[in-house]
């Protein structure tokens, strides 16, 4: 009787089926774990007669099946939900691929990223096993290649000390000019007939001029010049002498590229040919001799004033000792600026140390954007040279001349002094990054990632672990970035893909299967049973 084989078979197969359920249920608190599903068919069928019959009347063929067989059980590899644990090792991937774990020079897979440093410093899974990446070669690059190594980190690593090769200043110097001390007479010179006086006007024909001026008569200008030394100016009086001759006298006799003086409007003005501050000044105006004049008093009208930007920042020499470099930008003309570079512990600036920064009509910068500069840091450590870079184009930064306020700054430097390792993060490249009590973060592994092109086709190895075969393919080893919308989560760990609502409702429908293969059972047993009361 066939269908006791069958409802055997059915037994078997839904028993299989809750074995499958079980496990997934078992497994719903399971970090990575990928749930399981299964599929059955038809076991052979037997032929118990022939189809065919007249083509107007054909007949079907007659088959009768023997029963069922599990066909597939297979995984489920839809992502799982990520868990939040604040554990800077336990990594989750969202997307596709792998961990990459060795164990005894054999590689296996798995999504379960509940990781820690052992001892020796090696990532490694609950078990022990090897969390496979890329470290930082000898020179501190990461480059992910076919080959993979077990990542470690060194707790106990020191970060050398680097000079300083390159400073980055930017921003902007503000294009208002500096102004000139600018000193006046505080009222107008007239003539005697009241009109406003000017250049070709005689000296003895001044309203202010009391008595008339004969020749070797002296007109004497205290003068204070711009750094606050004092200067005495005498003009000496030759007849028909004009106020013109006067300017004249005092611009001749004044220091060259001192001050200049002129007539505007009847106003003595002196304008100070030097921009910024200034002590520039008219004490007074006195005479010897016969003439006499009552000449008005100076008073300032414009102050002079520098503009001038001072940025500073730590520059290192080759033992890691940091140095405070001090950069003064001084506007000596429309466009043009001077600097002046010192350290604040008086180190030698050895070459670089002065110069001129230019820029165009526009506020863009005309002259070279680098300077070379050097110094002596003392204490028997190398001299140090190094480049201050005007504006940065990687970063998109630059140094201007527009109107407005100075924003100057240095914004970086690639000098620094010895660190030592005190923390370290994962991000979601995968990278593994060093953080030094120098201020540096360093690249010191990558996680790689492990993928095939048939998931299917791999092998359970239990704990969470799969084996590659024919079916999956060959392991390709490769990193987050490289990999299509994937990314590494830090701090977080894939839970189970398990649904309990699924599997509980498969859990019904396979019960009530066993229940009705085991009623064929019993059922084929009792035809079995009246078959053989026929004798009696």
């Amino acid at each position: 009787m066939k269908s006791l084989n069958s409802g055997v078979s059915g037994l078997k197969a839904f028993q299989t089926k809750m074995d499958v359920i079980g496990n997934n249920i078992s497994n719903v608190e399971t970090y990575g774990f990928k749930s399981s599903s299964v599929s059955f068919s038809e076991m052979l069928n037997q032929q118990i007669g022939s189809g065919g019959g007249a083509e107007s009347a054909p007949s079907s063929s007659n088959q009768v099946g023997l029963g069922v067989r599990i066909s597939n059980i297979q995984r489920d590899f839809n992502q799982g939900g990520l868990q939040s644990t604040g554990r800077e090792t336990d990594l989750a991937i969202e997307g596709n691929g792998f961990f990459i774990l060795s164990e005894g020079g054999q590689q296996f897979l798995s999504r379960a990223g509940n990781f820690s440093f052992n001892r020796d410093g090696f990532l490694v899974d609950q078990s022990g096993r090897n969390v496979q990446g890329f470290n930082a070669n000898a020179a501190g690059d990461v480059l992910p290649s076919g080959t993979t190594d077990a990542i470690r980190v060194d707790f106990n690593s020191v970060d050398d000390p680097q000079a300083t090769q390159n400073v980055y200043a930017a921003g902007n110097l503000n294009a208002e000019t500096s102004k000139p001390q600018i000193v006046q007479s505080q009222s107008t010179l007239t003539t005697d007939s009241g009109s406003i006086a000017t250049g070709s006007t005689a000296l003895n024909d001044l309203a202010q001029t009391d008595t008339d001026f004969v020749n070797n008569d002296t007109i004497d200008f205290d003068v204070t010049l711009n750094d606050g030394s004092t200067q005495t100016i005498s003009h000496t009086f030759n007849a028909g002498d004009t106020v013109s001759d006067l300017i004249t006298t005092v611009n001749n006799d004044l220091p060259a590229g001192e001050a200049t003086v002129s007539l505007v409007d009847g106003l003595l003005v002196m304008r100070s040919e030097n921009l910024g501050s200034s002590e520039l000044d008219v004490n007074s105006v006195t005479t010897t001799g016969t003439g006499s004049i009552n000449f008005p008093g100076f008073q300032t009208t414009q102050a002079g004033q520098t503009n001038s930007q001072t940025v500073s920042t730590t520059v290192y020499d080759a033992v890691g000792k940091g140095h405070t470099l001090t950069m003064n930008m001084t506007q000596t003309d429309t466009n043009s600026w001077e600097y002046e570079a010192s350290f604040l512990d008086g180190e030698e600036v050895t070459s670089g140390g002065t110069g001129t920064i230019s820029f165009d009509q526009s506020g863009n910068l005309s002259s070279d954007s680098t300077i070379a500069m050097a110094f002596d840091p003392g204490g028997g450590a190398d001299e140090v040279n190094f480049t201050v870079n005007l504006g940065n184009k990687d970063k998109g930064s630059r140094l201007t001349q527009f109107s407005g306020s100075s924003s100057v700054q240095f914004t970086s430097q690639d000098g620094y002094a010895q660190g030592n390792l005190v923390d370290f993060n994962i991000d979601g490249d995968g990278y593994v990054t060093g953080i030094y009590n120098n201020g540096r973060n360093v690249n010191l592994a990558q996680v790689a990632i492990g993928d095939v092109s048939n998931y299917d086709g791999l092998e359970t190895a239990g704990n969470g672990l799969f084996k590659e075969t024919v079916t999956s393919g060959k392991i390709s080893m490769n990193t987050a970035p490289n990999l299509a919308e994937t990314n590494l989560n830090s701090g977080v760990l894939e839970g189970s893909n398990v649904d309990l609502a699924n599997e509980f409702t498969d859990m019904i429908t396979a019960q009530r299967a066993y229940q009705s293969n085991a009623r064929v059972i019993t059922t084929a047993d009792e035809l079995l049973t009246e078959a053989v009361n026929l004798k009696r």
